[in-house]
Protein backbone atom coordinates (compact mmCIF):
# COMPACT_ATOMS: atom_id res chain seq x y z
CA UNK A 1 0.00 0.00 0.00
CA UNK A 2 1.33 3.46 -0.65
CA UNK A 3 1.84 5.62 1.89
CA UNK A 4 -0.76 8.36 0.55
CA UNK A 5 -3.37 5.91 -0.14
CA UNK A 6 -2.80 4.15 3.64
CA UNK A 7 -3.23 7.95 5.18
CA UNK A 8 -6.17 8.26 3.90
CA UNK A 9 -7.71 5.08 5.21
CA UNK A 10 -5.96 5.94 8.45
CA UNK A 11 -7.66 9.27 8.51
CA UNK A 12 -11.06 7.54 8.08
CA UNK A 13 -10.71 4.92 10.90
CA UNK A 14 -8.95 7.40 13.27
CA UNK A 15 -10.91 6.88 17.03
CA UNK A 16 -8.61 8.61 18.91
CA UNK A 17 -10.54 10.86 21.67
CA UNK A 18 -13.60 8.74 20.21
CA UNK A 19 -13.56 7.32 23.73
CA UNK A 20 -11.93 10.24 25.53
CA UNK A 21 -8.51 11.73 25.78
CA UNK A 22 -7.26 9.19 28.39
CA UNK A 23 -8.86 5.70 26.76
CA UNK A 24 -6.93 2.89 26.89
CA UNK A 25 -9.13 0.19 25.65
CA UNK A 26 -9.53 1.34 21.93
CA UNK A 27 -12.96 -0.70 20.17
CA UNK A 28 -13.38 -2.71 23.40
CA UNK A 29 -15.74 -0.18 24.45
CA UNK A 30 -18.02 -1.30 21.42
CA UNK A 31 -18.51 -4.21 24.42
CA UNK A 32 -21.39 -3.13 26.17
CA UNK A 33 -24.55 -4.79 29.18
CA UNK A 34 -25.99 -5.28 26.06
CA UNK A 35 -23.45 -7.39 23.92
CA UNK A 36 -22.50 -9.69 26.77
CA UNK A 37 -26.36 -10.14 27.20
CA UNK A 38 -26.34 -11.33 23.52
CA UNK A 39 -22.92 -13.20 23.60
CA UNK A 40 -24.26 -15.43 26.63
CA UNK A 41 -27.60 -15.64 24.53
CA UNK A 42 -25.55 -17.64 22.14
CA UNK A 43 -24.78 -20.69 24.31
CA UNK A 44 -27.05 -23.44 23.74
CA UNK A 45 -25.57 -26.69 22.85
CA UNK A 46 -23.35 -26.63 26.16
CA UNK A 47 -19.69 -27.20 23.61
CA UNK A 48 -16.78 -26.01 24.98
CA UNK A 49 -13.42 -25.41 22.39
CA UNK A 50 -10.26 -24.76 23.22
CA UNK A 51 -8.75 -22.56 20.52
CA UNK A 52 -5.37 -21.76 22.09
CA UNK A 53 -1.52 -23.96 21.62
CA UNK A 54 0.07 -25.09 24.36
CA UNK A 55 2.93 -23.36 25.42
CA UNK A 56 6.07 -25.32 25.55
CA UNK A 57 9.36 -26.28 23.99
CA UNK A 58 7.40 -27.71 20.19
CA UNK A 59 6.02 -24.60 19.98
CA UNK A 60 5.78 -22.65 16.75
CA UNK A 61 8.85 -20.01 17.11
CA UNK A 62 11.77 -20.65 15.12
CA UNK A 63 14.54 -18.64 17.66
CA UNK A 64 14.51 -15.91 15.02
CA UNK A 65 13.78 -12.63 17.72
CA UNK A 66 10.94 -14.83 19.76
CA UNK A 67 11.78 -18.03 21.33
CA UNK A 68 9.43 -20.88 22.41
CA UNK A 69 8.83 -21.14 26.26
CA UNK A 70 11.30 -22.83 28.35
CA UNK A 71 10.54 -24.13 32.24
CA UNK A 72 12.45 -25.07 34.73
CA UNK A 73 12.04 -26.55 38.04
CA UNK A 74 13.09 -24.14 40.94
CA UNK A 75 11.35 -26.51 43.92
CA UNK A 76 11.32 -30.27 43.64
CA UNK A 77 10.01 -32.93 46.44
CA UNK A 78 10.75 -29.94 48.72
CA UNK A 79 9.21 -30.82 52.22
CA UNK A 80 6.63 -28.30 53.62
CA UNK A 81 8.05 -29.16 57.31
CA UNK A 82 11.36 -30.61 57.54
CA UNK A 83 10.11 -31.92 60.41
CA UNK A 84 7.25 -33.87 58.47
CA UNK A 85 9.26 -34.21 55.13
CA UNK A 86 6.45 -37.11 53.76
CA UNK A 87 4.11 -34.01 52.33
CA UNK A 88 5.99 -32.21 49.33
CA UNK A 89 5.28 -29.79 46.98
CA UNK A 90 7.17 -28.63 43.37
CA UNK A 91 7.48 -25.11 42.16
CA UNK A 92 8.57 -24.04 38.74
CA UNK A 93 9.30 -21.02 36.97
CA UNK A 94 8.87 -20.17 32.86
CA UNK A 95 11.20 -17.80 30.41
CA UNK A 96 9.56 -16.50 27.43
CA UNK A 97 8.35 -13.77 25.18
CA UNK A 98 4.95 -13.01 26.35
CA UNK A 99 3.52 -13.45 22.10
CA UNK A 100 5.40 -17.35 21.78
CA UNK A 101 2.29 -18.64 20.98
CA UNK A 102 -1.44 -17.95 20.96
CA UNK A 103 -1.88 -14.29 22.34
CA UNK A 104 -3.46 -10.65 22.12
CA UNK A 105 -1.33 -7.41 20.96
CA UNK A 106 -1.75 -4.65 23.34
CA UNK A 107 -2.29 -1.38 21.26
CA UNK A 108 1.21 -0.24 22.27
CA UNK A 109 2.85 -3.34 20.13
CA UNK A 110 2.91 -1.26 17.22
CA UNK A 111 2.93 2.32 16.24
CA UNK A 112 4.63 4.76 13.27
CA UNK A 113 5.67 8.59 12.72
CA UNK A 114 6.64 8.78 16.61
CA UNK A 115 2.47 8.37 17.61
CA UNK A 116 0.56 5.76 19.15
CA UNK A 117 -2.86 5.03 19.79
CA UNK A 118 -5.11 7.81 21.45
CA UNK A 119 -2.24 10.42 19.97
CA UNK A 120 -0.18 9.03 22.88
CA UNK A 121 3.70 10.02 21.65
CA UNK A 122 6.51 7.15 21.78
CA UNK A 123 8.99 8.77 22.94
CA UNK A 124 6.74 9.36 26.64
CA UNK A 125 5.29 6.34 25.84
CA UNK A 126 7.74 3.81 25.00
CA UNK A 127 10.94 2.65 27.13
CA UNK A 128 12.82 -0.70 28.09
CA UNK A 129 10.19 -1.08 31.27
CA UNK A 130 7.66 -1.23 29.02
CA UNK A 131 4.70 0.71 27.90
CA UNK A 132 4.02 3.42 30.34
CA UNK A 133 0.47 3.86 28.38
CA UNK A 134 -1.14 1.17 26.31
CA UNK A 135 -0.26 -1.88 27.89
CA UNK A 136 -1.79 -5.25 27.83
CA UNK A 137 -3.30 -4.70 31.78
CA UNK A 138 -6.02 -2.07 30.30
CA UNK A 139 -7.24 -4.82 27.93
CA UNK A 140 -6.93 -7.28 31.13
CA UNK A 141 -9.38 -5.21 32.84
CA UNK A 142 -12.25 -6.02 33.30
CA UNK A 143 -11.58 -8.49 30.57
CA UNK A 144 -12.05 -10.01 26.78
CA UNK A 145 -15.55 -11.21 26.55
CA UNK A 146 -17.74 -10.76 23.54
CA UNK A 147 -20.01 -13.06 20.77
CA UNK A 148 -17.65 -14.40 18.52
CA UNK A 149 -18.22 -14.96 14.85
CA UNK A 150 -16.24 -17.61 12.85
CA UNK A 151 -15.30 -16.92 9.44
CA UNK A 152 -14.17 -19.77 7.49
CA UNK A 153 -12.51 -18.83 4.50
CA UNK A 154 -10.75 -21.50 3.82
CA UNK A 155 -14.21 -23.71 3.62
CA UNK A 156 -15.34 -20.44 1.38
CA UNK A 157 -12.85 -21.13 -0.89
CA UNK A 158 -12.77 -24.99 -1.12
CA UNK A 159 -9.40 -25.53 -0.77
CA UNK A 160 -6.60 -27.91 1.31
CA UNK A 161 -4.90 -24.53 1.78
CA UNK A 162 -5.15 -20.91 1.03
CA UNK A 163 -1.68 -19.34 -0.99
CA UNK A 164 0.52 -18.25 1.01
CA UNK A 165 0.26 -14.76 -0.85
CA UNK A 166 -3.41 -14.64 -0.46
CA UNK A 167 -5.01 -11.41 0.55
CA UNK A 168 -8.32 -11.98 2.13
CA UNK A 169 -10.74 -8.71 0.85
CA UNK A 170 -14.05 -7.63 1.94
CA UNK A 171 -15.55 -9.16 -0.57
CA UNK A 172 -14.52 -12.70 0.57
CA UNK A 173 -16.04 -11.19 4.33
CA UNK A 174 -19.00 -10.60 2.94
CA UNK A 175 -19.32 -13.46 1.31
CA UNK A 176 -18.28 -16.01 4.32
CA UNK A 177 -21.08 -13.96 6.07
CA UNK A 178 -23.47 -14.69 3.74
CA UNK A 179 -22.75 -18.83 3.16
CA UNK A 180 -22.75 -18.93 6.76
CA UNK A 181 -25.82 -17.12 7.56
CA UNK A 182 -24.37 -14.43 10.15
CA UNK A 183 -24.51 -11.11 10.50
CA UNK A 184 -22.04 -9.22 12.14
CA UNK A 185 -23.51 -6.99 15.17
CA UNK A 186 -21.57 -3.81 17.56
CA UNK A 187 -18.86 -5.27 19.93
CA UNK A 188 -18.11 -8.75 18.48
CA UNK A 189 -14.59 -10.47 18.06
CA UNK A 190 -14.52 -12.11 14.38
CA UNK A 191 -12.28 -14.97 13.90
CA UNK A 192 -10.29 -15.36 10.95
CA UNK A 193 -9.77 -19.19 9.45
CA UNK A 194 -7.27 -18.90 6.77
CA UNK A 195 -5.84 -22.66 7.69
CA UNK A 196 -2.44 -21.52 7.98
CA UNK A 197 -2.07 -22.48 11.23
CA UNK A 198 -1.82 -26.39 9.96
CA UNK A 199 1.33 -25.95 8.82
CA UNK A 200 2.18 -25.37 12.67
CA UNK A 201 -0.10 -28.32 14.04
CA UNK A 202 -0.34 -31.17 11.40
CA UNK A 203 3.52 -30.22 9.41
CA UNK A 204 5.14 -29.46 11.92
CA UNK A 205 6.71 -26.96 9.74
CA UNK A 206 7.66 -23.59 11.93
CA UNK A 207 9.76 -22.06 9.03
CA UNK A 208 6.84 -22.42 6.57
CA UNK A 209 4.33 -20.75 9.48
CA UNK A 210 6.28 -18.06 10.64
CA UNK A 211 6.73 -17.35 7.02
CA UNK A 212 4.76 -15.24 4.51
CA UNK A 213 1.42 -16.27 4.71
CA UNK A 214 -2.15 -15.79 3.93
CA UNK A 215 -4.11 -13.52 6.08
CA UNK A 216 -6.54 -10.13 5.64
CA UNK A 217 -5.79 -7.47 3.09
CA UNK A 218 -5.08 -3.71 5.13
CA UNK A 219 -8.41 -2.71 3.57
CA UNK A 220 -10.31 -4.93 5.85
CA UNK A 221 -9.60 -2.78 8.65
CA UNK A 222 -12.42 -0.47 6.82
CA UNK A 223 -14.45 -3.63 7.09
CA UNK A 224 -13.89 -3.88 10.41
CA UNK A 225 -14.19 0.03 11.65
CA UNK A 226 -17.63 -0.01 9.77
CA UNK A 227 -19.02 -3.33 11.60
CA UNK A 228 -18.03 -1.57 15.22
CA UNK A 229 -16.08 -4.85 15.81
CA UNK A 230 -14.07 -5.37 18.91
CA UNK A 231 -11.22 -7.14 18.43
CA UNK A 232 -10.02 -9.71 15.44
CA UNK A 233 -8.44 -12.88 15.87
CA UNK A 234 -6.83 -14.82 13.04
CA UNK A 235 -5.36 -18.61 12.92
CA UNK A 236 -1.99 -17.18 11.47
CA UNK A 237 1.25 -15.52 13.01
CA UNK A 238 -0.13 -12.12 12.03
CA UNK A 239 -3.72 -11.82 11.02
CA UNK A 240 -2.93 -9.95 8.02
CA UNK A 241 -1.54 -11.40 4.99
CA UNK A 242 2.08 -11.90 4.53
CA UNK A 243 3.52 -11.15 1.78
CA UNK A 244 6.91 -10.12 -0.13
CA UNK A 245 5.09 -7.02 -1.71
CA UNK A 246 3.26 -5.92 1.27
CA UNK A 247 6.72 -6.36 3.81
CA UNK A 248 8.59 -3.92 1.10
CA UNK A 249 5.83 -1.37 0.81
CA UNK A 250 6.11 1.95 2.05
CA UNK A 251 3.56 0.93 5.43
CA UNK A 252 4.59 -3.06 6.26
CA UNK A 253 1.88 -4.92 8.53
CA UNK A 254 -0.56 -1.94 7.48
CA UNK A 255 -3.25 -3.85 9.04
CA UNK A 256 -1.74 -4.12 12.19
CA UNK A 257 -1.01 0.11 12.24
CA UNK A 258 -4.64 0.65 10.99
CA UNK A 259 -5.86 -1.57 13.88
CA UNK A 260 -3.95 -1.00 16.97
CA UNK A 261 -2.52 2.79 16.03
CA UNK A 262 -5.66 4.09 14.18
CA UNK A 263 -8.80 2.45 15.46
CA UNK A 264 -7.28 0.71 18.63
CA UNK A 265 -8.70 -2.39 17.60
CA UNK A 266 -6.93 -5.74 19.45
CA UNK A 267 -5.38 -8.77 17.28
CA UNK A 268 -5.39 -12.07 18.61
CA UNK A 269 -3.19 -14.23 16.73
CA UNK A 270 -2.59 -17.79 16.32
CA UNK A 271 -6.03 -19.28 17.68
CA UNK A 272 -6.05 -22.45 16.84
CA UNK A 273 -9.78 -22.90 15.07
CA UNK A 274 -9.80 -26.08 13.10
CA UNK A 275 -11.85 -27.67 15.85
CA UNK A 276 -14.25 -24.99 16.05
CA UNK A 277 -14.57 -25.08 12.83
CA UNK A 278 -15.57 -28.50 11.97
CA UNK A 279 -18.18 -28.26 14.60
CA UNK A 280 -19.38 -24.81 12.80
CA UNK A 281 -19.82 -26.65 9.79
CA UNK A 282 -21.46 -29.57 10.83
CA UNK A 283 -24.39 -27.98 12.91
CA UNK A 284 -24.48 -24.45 10.87
CA UNK A 285 -23.46 -22.23 13.71
CA UNK A 286 -21.17 -19.93 13.34
CA UNK A 287 -21.08 -17.66 16.84
CA UNK A 288 -20.56 -18.42 20.41
CA UNK A 289 -19.95 -16.96 23.28
CA UNK A 290 -15.70 -16.31 23.11
CA UNK A 291 -13.57 -15.46 26.64
CA UNK A 292 -10.17 -14.59 25.79
CA UNK A 293 -9.23 -12.32 28.54
CA UNK A 294 -5.16 -11.79 28.29
CA UNK A 295 -2.85 -12.17 31.39
CA UNK A 296 -2.51 -8.50 33.10
CA UNK A 297 1.26 -8.10 32.50
CA UNK A 298 1.51 -4.63 33.53
CA UNK A 299 3.16 -2.45 30.77
CA UNK A 300 3.41 -5.38 28.87
CA UNK A 301 3.35 -5.46 24.74
CA UNK A 302 1.24 -8.89 24.76
CA UNK A 303 0.06 -11.33 26.62
CA UNK A 304 -0.25 -15.34 26.09
CA UNK A 305 -4.08 -16.36 25.89
CA UNK A 306 -5.98 -19.26 26.64
CA UNK A 307 -9.20 -18.56 24.51
CA UNK A 308 -12.54 -20.47 24.96
CA UNK A 309 -15.36 -20.70 22.77
CA UNK A 310 -19.01 -22.08 23.96
CA UNK A 311 -21.54 -23.18 21.93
Amino acid sequence: MQRQDFDAVAERLRNWGRWGPEDQRGTLNHIGPETLRDAAATVTAGKLFNLGLNFDKNGPQTGAGRFNPKLYATDLFTPLNPARPSAVYSDDVIHMPLQAATQWDALGHVHYDGVLYNNCKACDTLSEKGAARLGIEHLATPGIMSRGVLLDILRLKRLERLPVDYAITVDDLNAACAAQGVTMRKGDIVLIRTGHIQRFTLEQDRAAFTGLQPGLSPLCAEWVHDHSLAAVCADNLAVEVMDAAGLGSDMPLAFHMLCLRDMGCPLGEMFNLDALAADCADDGRYDFLLSAPPIAFTNAFGSPVNPLALK
